[in-house]
């Protein structure tokens, strides 16, 4: 297992390979469940010494993101600042908190035409079906009275991009151009600070494009807390720096899906994305290289998912 491939920078996969002609196979499953489960109760012994590093004891990813969000609700920005120095190894402060409109400025005139030209043509796809879709009010008329449904955007959504193991511009646009299709009025993104994540100069030229100015360098259990609970700008102070969001949506790794699951009901989230599920059907006529590119499309989604 992530052994170096000879004259290659990538590593090897190690993809479990469960075979149903086993008799053994639905224990199999039920043991990659468990591993899996967002009831973050399970700690690998890499899990384990992480958290004694960060937090001088070992503890369950539920209780790590427990203790994160209550540290982020009742502290603020020292705790998320903590948090992102402990966790992601990024030295912030107040003023670098979130990235710079000239910064997103600069990524977008730095990007590949033809990325940003893919952007644009994705973006419009993604606003013709949302436009589709979208909720329309419902006005029905019976005697002495009528029955109504409206939709009505809502205020303020908080969006998490991943950016741990690569670059997700696309989580953006998914994201994103739905909310403004719904006309919500003030949407923020968040990814961690990372070469991948708030660094990335196509994730930022992706946000320039769609109009998003609103980033902020932060990621984990420490972000979502931010965008449920909002980061006051200084003790005392009646002014935000990061403001309250009705809503979270966007993946993330274990920690962020259990993160969104602790503060909901403080704010709305899209849902507790987990690990994909994907079936890949072949037979004898399949092509094994098309093959191997589906399973390792899934496969870096989460660790131990594979």
């Amino acid at each position: 297992m992530d052994e170096k491939v000879p004259g290659s920078d990538r590593k090897k996969m190690n993809i479990e390979r469960i075979d149903s002609r086993n008799g053994n196979i639905a224990d199999r499953i039920d043991s990659l469940r468990r591993k899996l489960s967002l009831r973050g109760d399970i700690v690998s012994e890499a899990g384990r010494a992480r958290t004694v590093e960060i937090f001088g004891e070992s503890l369950t990813p539920r209780q790590v993101v427990g203790k994160i969000c209550r540290d982020v609700a009742e502290q603020g920005l020292p705790a998320l600042l903590d948090y992102s120095k402990r966790v992601d190894k990024a030295d912030l402060t107040a003023e670098t908190l979130r990235v710079p409109r000239e910064e997103l400025e600069s990524a977008h005139r730095r990007a590949d035409p033809r990325f940003l030209a893919a952007v644009h043509r994705v973006a419009g796809n993604i606003r013709d079906f949302q436009k589709a879709i979208l909720h329309r009010d419902v006005h029905l008329e019976r005697p002495g009275g009528y029955l109504a449904e409206r939709y009505r955007p809502m205020r303020r959504v908080g969006i998490c991009v991943p950016g741990g193991a690569a670059a997700y511009p696309s989580t953006v646009l998914m994201t994103a151009v739905p909310a403004q299709v719904a006309g919500v009025p003030e949407i923020a993104v968040m990814a961690p600070p990372t070469p991948f994540g708030a660094y990335n100069i196509d994730m930022l030229a992706t946000c320039r494009e769609l109009g998003i100015t609103e980033v902020y360098r932060m990621g984990g259990a420490q972000g979502v807390a931010a965008f449920a609970f909002g980061v006051r700008a200084g003790a005392g102070s009646g002014d935000f720096l990061i403001p309250q969001v009705d809503k979270i949506v966007g993946p993330g790794n274990l920690f962020v899906a259990l993160a969104k699951k602790q503060v909901y009901g403080e704010v709305d989230i899209d849902s507790i994305a987990g690990p994909s599920e994907v079936v890949v059907i072949v037979d004898s006529t399949t092509r094994a290289d098309f093959t191997a590119y589906d399973m390792i499309a899934q496969a870096e989604h989460a660790p131990g998912a594979s």
